[in-house]
């Protein structure tokens, strides 16, 4: 499975993912309520821009990003020395996965 990202609102589960096929790229839209929707895409900046304004779409009502996958990161610092602020990622990238916080849009 190629890369997908979650969201949720009350309880409802949103999953946006792509899949690559002879003839480009499928975004695929698959919601609570309703059958997949699939968007064939053969310019790859393109899907970008739709699944950009899918997500901003999103966010503005109401649903919050829940997790990424796949995760590839390996769990652990390859740095020998630790860093001075433990704060390299941005706060708006990070998904609420493991997370008892509730972030939230105004």
């Amino acid at each position: 499975m190629g890369p997908h990202w979650v969201f949720s609102r009350d309880g409802d589960r949103l999953e946006i993912r792509r899949e690559t096929v002879d003839e480009g790229i499928v975004l695929v839209i698959e919601g609570p309520d309703s059958a997949p929707h699939s968007y064939l895409f053969t310019d790859l900046a393109k899907l970008e821009s739709f699944q950009t304004d899918m997500e901003r779409l999103l966010l503005d009502t109401h649903w919050a990003f829940e997790e990424f996958g796949p995760d590839r990161r390996s769990g652990h610092d390859r740095r020998s020395f630790p860093r001075i602020n433990n704060d390299r990622r941005r706060w708006w990238t990070d998904s609420r996965r493991g997370s008892k916080e509730r972030v939230t849009r105004s």
